[in-house]
């Protein structure tokens, strides 16, 4: 039986005489990325096959080895574009009142929402961490950029961005300050509860979890406000 190919194929066609060379280079590199989306969620990342991205995407195989060397390297492609797209929900956070915890809570629990609708992604995430350790050590992390971006608008996170590491060549020199420290932690540890919550895999409610996410974030914004 022929395998399914998607329209990412037959949208390089159409667009072939148009585009640059440049821009058919992208359009190639994100219609991988895409069809690697699908069979992911589709398969996981244990059954996933580079044959299986390469038919969905209507390539050939060296095609998908200009682009990328295996499945890891094109899955860490994908998450961190999906990074990106969650980057969102929490610079939401830069336009809620602070000091009221009303509107703290509306937030956590939209949050929360945006997690549990990625829950298909975020399993092939975990079972993708799972096979490959070293992943968690070396994917970027959003924490420092989300700090800088919160730190415009809530003066506690512009108190903790005034203590961030030093960046040469984009890699952080030396100790960060306390305020920055807390502020990390707070946002990673609110992170991987959000994220073991959609997987449904937390002991703790969600009621109760986001009440002690409330303070949390309300103490930090208080204590460091004046």
């Amino acid at each position: 039986m022929k395998a399914k190919q998607s329209g990412y194929a037959l949208k390089r066609k159409r667009s072939e005489g148009a585009d640059t060379a440049g821009e058919r280079t992208q359009e190639t590199r994100s219609a991988i990325i895409a069809a690697a989306r699908e069979v992911l969620l589709e398969k996981g990342y244990a059954a996933t096959r580079v044959e299986d991205i390469i038919n969905r995407a209507g390539i050939s195989r060296p095609t998908f080895y200009r682009h990328f060397k295996d499945k890891f390297e094109v899955a860490k492609a994908y998450y961190a574009l999906s990074g990106d797209e969650t980057l969102g929900p929490w610079s939401a956070l830069a336009e809620v009142d602070m000091n009221d915890v009303a509107a703290i809570r509306r937030w956590l629990e939209a949050l929360l929402d945006t997690f549990a609708a990625r829950r298909d992604e975020l399993l092939v995430w975990s079972e993708m961490s799972a096979i490959e350790p070293n992943y968690l050590m070396r994917m970027p992390r959003q924490m420092p950029a989300l700090i800088e971006l919160l730190g415009r608008s809530i003066l506690a996170f512009a108190k903790a961005q005034a203590q961030a590491p030093a960046q040469v060549d984009g890699e952080a020199t030396g100790d960060p300050g306390s305020v920055w420290v807390e502020a990390y932690l707070l946002l990673e540890h609110l992170s991987y509860y959000c994220t073991w919550l959609a997987l449904g895999k937390h002991v703790i409610s969600k009621e109760q979890s986001v009440d002690y996410f409330c303070d949390r974030l309300h103490r930090f914004a208080g204590r460091y406000s004046g």
